[in-house]
């Protein structure tokens, strides 16, 4: 049946264009139920490794890098403000994913202390919660993190790669 008053050839490229944004979609739906591409980075030589959080309970609490890979995760495209890294792919989960699974938000405190295992640390202060999305990234460019990048890198998109510390093991939160 042709459309009220449309030649055939119209006919056929309004539904070609109704298949092809079917086909987007149903794509789309199944990356994201893929956990945006989370299984095709083989964290295998640090995914029991643990990351110590501090300041979110009366004691402190361990997560693995196995529990936040099985969180929700996204894949970003960034680039830093500073041309020390420049432009990476970052996979992982948003502190404020890992946050909500504890009843908090990044906006609770008044800055968080991240802490690598060689004893770099940065401060985030409350702008900066308030203000960014915070990756927890266990994968780089879609690669897990190299053994001097791993257990955990945090990138923080559109920002100083000076904030990006790697070798991530401690998170300290300050009300």
């Amino acid at each position: 049946m042709l459309w009220k008053n449309e030649p055939e050839g119209r006919k056929s490229g309004a539904r070609s264009i109704w298949s092809t944004a079917a086909v987007i979609l149903i794509l789309a739906a199944c990356l994201c139920m893929s956990g945006c591409g989370t299984d095709e980075i083989d964290i295998s030589g640090y995914h029991d490794q643990t990351i110590t959080l501090t300041g979110l309970a009366e004691q402190d609490i361990t997560v693995t890098i196995d529990e936040l890979k099985a969180m929700e995760c996204v894949t970003k495209k960034t680039e830093s403000t500073s041309d020390k890294i420049g432009k990476v792919r970052a996979t992982g989960p948003k502190l404020e994913t890992l946050l909500a699974e504890h009843g908090a938000s990044q906006t609770d405190f008044s800055h968080i202390r991240i802490t690598a295992k060689d004893g770099y640390d940065v401060k985030l202060n409350s702008d900066v919660l308030a203000d960014n999305d915070i990756i927890l990234a266990f994968g780089i460019d879609g690669e897990p993190l190299d053994a001097e990048s791993a257990p955990l890198r945090v990138i923080i998109p559109k920002s100083d790669s000076a904030y990006w510390i790697r070798m991530v093991t401690k998170i300290e939160f300050v009300k």
